[in-house]
């Protein structure tokens, strides 16, 4: 109401100067240089608003003049843009599907519009990689290092390339080097650590894991078996992970070592449900026994421990009580927990059993099998699935890093173990995550 209210006087008070200056023109008198000019107030004015007009006019077309190479840049630029965007999208997709030569198309095209070095470089460098283009790898390496703002990406991008190329021997040199500038960098220690450990140096690989300030979840099972492998304390690499079985078992050594067979028994039931692994219920009843007193009270220990489970758990646990039922020379509880196994799922490490208990006593007699003996169970690389019959730190195969365990157990994988296999397929996700600056 207000605005209404100023917008009407103002209106009104204009009229009114119109109408005023309409009704009383006036006359103006103008001496120019020996020239009279005679009008009135109206013309005057009316003079005044055309003069205006007619440089607003010029000073309108003139700035348009001017403005012509600024508008063409900022179209331009307005349309690269848009391209620009087009080719992010297409190398999103490439990425995803793995398809280099496009990858390599739209980093040229994203450089051209953008005038971007670092990213489209970048980009380039694992597009050579992807593809196994050793020579182009080389040649946008050198790119990356000459950008300052490059700098840490060119040298994890050094350290592929040389794994890429074989050459591990300078990849180790340069690592060590690159470990010794900065003693923080998880990146750096993880993969010298993880060449150490192919080379089967368990203690160089534990050490300069170690460096490093804080050890990632993903790497804490990998670092609780170097720990075990290289000697170290036992305790500190269970504290780390309870996750392996190796480490289990040497815990369960240490403390009957220690004469702590209670606190070895602890280690059984805790672990036991996730392990189902009958090689730690081998090492509880068989480690350092004195006599058949020590051998009874162990058994005691088990049964306590996976007898109230044995009904809701797997048939790991009915063999293993049927072991332990043996160890402690209880033929007829032997015989019991594996005739518990359905006949069809036995495997060759019940029927051994069961021969073995039935050339102990006569009592028992092996029994007629109707069905075919499933194969025993071997540890398995979880990357390429080649089986073994112990466990083993590195794959032979595939040459991952504890990726082999047992088929049997629940323990959910959260190691970082396929470093080769992954790493040289798939090199750009293990370059460092960009981050946005303000």
């Amino acid at each position: 109401m207000i605005r209404v209210s100023k917008l009407f006087l103002i209106i009104l008070l204009v009229s009114i100067f119109i109408v005023w200056l309409s009704n009383n023109p006036g006359e103006v008198e103008i001496l120019w240089e020996r020239y009279l000019i005679q009008t009135n107030l109206f013309g005057l004015f009316l003079v005044f608003f055309v003069t205006i007009f007619t440089l607003f006019l010029i000073h309108f077309f003139l700035s348009k003049i001017r403005n012509i190479p600024r508008d063409f840049r900022s179209n331009r630029k307005e349309k690269h843009l848009k391209l620009a965007n087009k080719s992010l999208d297409n190398i999103a997709e490439s990425l995803l599907l793995g398809d280099s030569d496009n990858l390599e198309k739209n980093s040229r095209k994203l450089k051209k519009y953008l005038n971007n070095d670092f990213f489209s470089t970048f980009l380039l460098f694992n597009s050579s990689l992807i593809r196994n283009d050793l020579t182009d790898s080389h040649k946008y390496l050198k790119i990356l290092e000459s950008i300052p703002k490059a700098a840490y990406i060119a040298k994890r991008g050094r350290i592929i390339v040389l794994l890429k190329n074989k050459e591990v021997e300078e990849a180790k040199k340069t690592l060590i080097n690159l470990c010794d500038e900065d003693s923080n960098d998880l990146w750096f220690h993880e993969k010298l650590s993880k060449i150490y450990s192919l080379e089967k140096n368990w203690e160089m690989a534990h050490d300069y894991l170690q460096r490093v300030p804080k050890i990632p979840i993903q790497l804490r099972d990998y670092f609780a078996d170097l720990k075990i492998l290289s000697g170290k304390d036992t305790i500190d690499a269970y504290k780390f992970s309870n996750q392996s079985i190796n480490v289990v078992k040497e815990t369960i050594k240490y403390f009957i070592g220690k004469s702590s067979l209670r606190k070895a028994a602890e280690i059984v039931e805790k672990n036991w449900n996730n392990l189902l692994c009958l090689e730690v219920i081998e090492v509880f009843m068989q480690y350092k026994i004195q006599n058949d007193s020590d051998t009874l009270r162990r058994y005691k220990l088990v049964l306590r421990n996976l007898k109230k489970i044995v009904n809701e758990s797997s048939n790991e646990t009915k063999l293993a009580l049927a072991f332990a039922s043996f160890e402690a020379s209880i033929w007829g509880e032997a015989q019991n927990y594996l005739d518990q196994i359905r006949q069809d799922e036995w495997d060759y490490r019940v029927v051994n059993l069961y021969k073995r208990i039935s050339e102990k006593t006569k009592k028992i007699k092996y029994p007629a099998i109707m069905n075919d003996v499933l194969p025993e169970p071997k540890w398995k690389c979880r990357s390429c699935n080649h089986q073994y019959p112990k466990w083993e730190f590195v794959c032979t195969n595939c040459s991952s890093l504890g990726t082999v365990v047992w088929p049997k157990s629940k323990i959910k994988d959260t190691s970082d173990g396929e470093f080769f296999r992954e790493f040289l397929q798939n090199p750009l996700r293990h370059l460092p995550k960009m981050q946005r600056k303000d």
